[in-house]
């Protein structure tokens, strides 16, 4: 279950390019996707009996403000940053979150930082450098989108950590969803893509990434939880940017330099030793 939730949230990206090329805004396909997933969570609560309504009113307003703005604004900078980059190069680039989350629970919550720390903090930065200096691209608006939404991304854990403790995680997925639904309608609306798609490929598009990587990823994974537990499903999901860069030269023809495979190599060590080592909380509520 683990594995197949992770190969959904694989698919994340390439689905945002071939919606893009069926002619979906971003502002559209955003709104579309968190419409779909939202009530689908919801429905998902109901009938795992994790009904939101049951939360306290003040953690039920967090929540939701928690995917008005903070998951909003990731999701918003990672898929303005798909419009320009590769897939493969934009996933990658994300994922140095893991260990931006140690840095962070060593700045503001003052933990530990171990000798694993330091491994993973290295390599997932020299990485980094790595990728973006191998694309052999300007400074350009699409790479400080990536950057920012790996930055925002762990704003989001960890604000989530503390704001999702003792949630049912269906319930709180679901406020989480929605939130961000209302957020991308009203950007939709002022940008004026507030409009169902036109065309069966962006209806394709549009339900394919609001149900694969959003509704069955998370569903698989919360259904992994209790048979193997957070941690060791945390780190088979460390399969999801191997799958994205593998459908991006498969589907899309994203090719990447010598220097940005071993730049991505250790981006994906360093998520493998910080989930191993067990040195953050694990996305288990969080996604």
């Amino acid at each position: 279950m683990a594995l197949v939730s992770a190969t959904a949230f694989g698919s994340l990206s390439i689905l945002a390019k071939l919606a893009y090329a069926a002619g979906l805004g971003t502002y559209q396909l955003l709104a579309f996707r968190f419409v779909l997933a939202g009530a689908g969570m919801l429905v998902l609560a109901a009938v795992t009996r994790q009904n939101p309504a049951r939360l306290p009113r003040r953690r039920v307003a967090a929540l939701f403000a928690v995917g008005a703005f903070i998951y909003t604004g990731q999701a918003l900078t990672y898929f303005t940053a798909l419009r320009s980059l590769p897939a493969s190069l934009c996933v990658l680039i994300v994922y140095v979150y893991p260990s931006l989350v140690v840095v962070a629970g060593w700045v503001f919550l003052r933990r530990r930082v171990s000798s694993w720390h330091g491994v993973a903090l290295g390599a997932s930065f020299v990485g980094l450098v790595l990728l973006v200096g191998g694309a052999e691209l300007r400074l350009s608006w699409a790479l400080l989108f990536a950057v920012a939404a790996s930055v925002i991304y762990t704003a989001y854990i960890m604000v989530g950590e503390r704001v999702m403790a003792g949630v049912p995680a269906v319930s709180a997925n679901a406020l989480i969803m929605s939130g961000a639904a209302l957020s991308f309608c009203v950007l939709a609306l002022a940008g004026g893509q507030l409009a169902l798609p036109t065309t069966a490929g962006a209806w394709a598009a549009g339900l394919a990434i609001a149900v694969l990587p959003t509704m069955v990823a998370i569903s698989f994974f919360m259904a992994a939880l209790p048979r193997i537990g957070g941690a060791r499903a945390a780190l088979l999901s460390t399969l999801e940017p191997v799958i994205t860069v593998l459908l991006a030269v498969a589907l899309l023809g994203d090719r990447l330099s010598a220097l940005q495979v071993v730049g991505g190599a250790l981006v994906l060590i360093a998520v493998v030793v910080v989930q191993a080592a067990h040195l953050w909380s694990p996305r288990a509520a969080l996604r």
